[in-house]
């Protein structure tokens, strides 16, 4: 059953408008129902500590939205953390089998790529965003390729009859996952790219291997670089970024350019945020202070009217304040620390489980540098899914490594 739904959530995340959520929403009804049976599901306590924070955080923001008397959707992202550890506990206890995992990843990565390619043609311009925005939609296909690239490092520790068939598919799905975050045009999925890197080779470089990883890394720098230096997307999205800081340093807070306003609406946030740090202002305090700023001139009219202020940690201190934002911090180093723990294991199934979930982790960070992802219901989903699954494989993974080191 889990495998079944942990397959149709990613095969549908990228190419349906909504079906994810009917899919994650199967899977928490399965959970409730089995919630009686997970009070016996055993944790270590790493494990217990993830969850401990992910609710925390859970409790701490609902209890400041209620205090500050915001939309009713503030509650929305505290609730799903909440229902993201019943998940988590439901997948360890019926964990799903990882080939669900990479074959969902697979289709998914496929099949919004050719979703984004179809709209692409209506649209007639190359900026990848099928049915949702452009950046999600290119950090999601990013963080779906490099999850199949950690699957190419499973399929080569795994003796299957169909090892061949597997490279191909999983090889396509990878591809298509680039392609999809390469049409989005998304910066800020790009500058994880090297922190991805390095995880990849800490968890695989040895001594005896020095040299071939040595050949590989400059391979791939050489082939990245003739790409960036051939591709004129990626030059023209480049440049932007020198235009945009111009365009800031002449305009400051009234800056109307992509990163320009990102940095105005940032500073004019910090601001707000000096008064209440602690239990932050909430989502409608926050809306009617960028309001007051704009009509005193303080702030343009541009990043005034944007519909969020672009980065994940900033959007969880404005509406749930500093303890919340701290509660979230530690959950997410609580995840990377289990899942560091195991990156350099000599087994190498149980590696590639935890180079996957520092991948998620560590991509996540980056992306919420300039985007809402622990906030958007699909990449909030993404996140909260993959985390629980990951930490289901590895910990089943542990069981089976512990029964042969035993007997």
């Amino acid at each position: 059953m889990t495998s079944a739904l942990v397959f149709l959530f990613y095969a549908t995340l990228l190419s349906t408008k909504d079906m994810y959520s009917y899919v994650i929403g199967a899977l928490t009804l399965f959970s409730l129902w089995k919630l009686p049976s997970l009070s016996g599901v055993s944790l270590d306590k790493q494990e217990k500590s993830i969850m401990m924070w992910m609710l925390l955080f859970a409790g701490i923001s609902i209890g400041a939205t209620f205090w500050h008397g915001a939309y009713g959707r503030s509650f929305e992202v505290p609730v799903k953390f909440g229902f993201g550890v019943l998940l988590a506990l439901c997948l360890i206890k019926f964990p799903p089998k990882s080939a669900a995992l990479w074959s969902g990843l697979m289709v998914g990565a496929a099949s919004g790529l050719a979703v984004a390619s179809w709209k692409m043609w209506q649209a007639g311009e190359f900026k990848a965003f099928g049915f949702t925005g452009a950046i999600q939609f290119g950090n999601l296909a990013l963080s779906m390729a490099v999850l199949l690239m950690v699957a190419l490092c499973w399929l080569m520790a795994n003796q299957n009859a169909h090892r061949r068939l597997w490279f191909a598919l999983l090889a396509l799905g990878a591809v298509c996952g680039l392609l999809g975050s390469y049409y989005s045009g998304t910066r800020g999925g790009w500058v994880a790219i090297p922190l991805f890197v390095a995880f990849f080779l800490l968890a695989y470089v040895r001594r005896s291997n020095l040299l071939v990883c040595g050949i590989a890394l400059a391979l791939l720098v050489s082939v990245s670089g003739l790409l960036t230096y051939q591709s004129s997307l990626i030059q023209t999205r480049v440049q932007e970024v020198y235009t945009d800081l111009s365009e800031y340093q002449e305009h400051g807070s009234s800056s109307s350019s992509s990163l320009g306003a990102r940095f105005a609406i940032w500073a004019a946030t910090w601001e707000i945020l000096k008064d209440q740090p602690v239990l932050g202002v909430g989502e409608v305090q926050f809306r009617q202070a960028l309001k007051a700023k704009s009509q005193a001139g303080l702030i343009g009219a541009v990043p005034a009217g944007l519909a969020n202020t672009h980065n994940t940690f900033l959007e969880v201190w404005v509406w749930y304040g500093g303890l919340a934002l701290l509660s979230l911090l530690l959950a997410m180093l609580s995840a990377a620390r289990y899942f560091l723990s195991f990156i350099r294991h000599s087994d190498s199934v149980l590696r590639s489980y935890a180079l996957g979930g520092l991948c998620l982790i560590g991509g996540y960070v980056i992306y919420g540098q300039t985007q809402i992802m622990l906030i958007r219901n699909n990449t909030l989903l993404f996140f909260l899914l993959s985390l629980a699954v990951l930490v289901a494989l590895v910990h089943q993974r542990r069981r089976v490594v512990l029964v042969a080191e035993n007997v």
